[in-house]
């Protein structure tokens, strides 16, 4: 498997696994604001309501580790290489996550990102048998 569908499938787990999560630990809160008719839910008179609001983000961020995981999927279809910054990028944001959440689920972007590069690193085939 390329590095382009490696990442874009590890994203696409990781996508679903934060949604999984989202729901199932926000679901109070989205169910109140389902009964209050979703528009404009997080705010009350001007003030937000920092639960509601952090539970969009956490299942926005989750639909959006979903949209890149297949964007790479789609690159790997095409054969189209992944940009070399990509995964020490997605490292280094991981790691930036567990220092400020060391309880949550940065761990796997620090493995995702990590994987690719100590796979290149390590386990490279020598040129000449290619």
């Amino acid at each position: 498997m390329n590095r382009a569908a490696f990442l874009g499938n590890g994203l696409i787990f990781t996508g679903l696994l934060h949604n999984l999560v989202g729901i199932l630990m926000g679901w109070e809160v989205l169910t109140a604001m389902h009964r209050e008719g979703w528009f404009a839910t997080t705010v009350v008179n001007g003030s937000l309501l920092f639960d509601r609001e952090a539970i969009v983000w956490f299942l926005s961020s989750g639909v959006l580790f979903l949209l890149l995981g297949s964007v790479l999927r789609q690159l790997s279809t095409y054969q189209i290489p992944v940009p070399g910054l990509f995964a020490p990028s997605l490292t280094l944001f991981g790691v930036i996550l567990a220092i400020i959440m060391p309880f949550s689920g940065a761990y796997l972007l620090i493995l995702l990102g990590a994987l690719p590069i100590l796979k290149d690193k390590f386990w490279r085939r020598p040129s000449h048998l290619s």
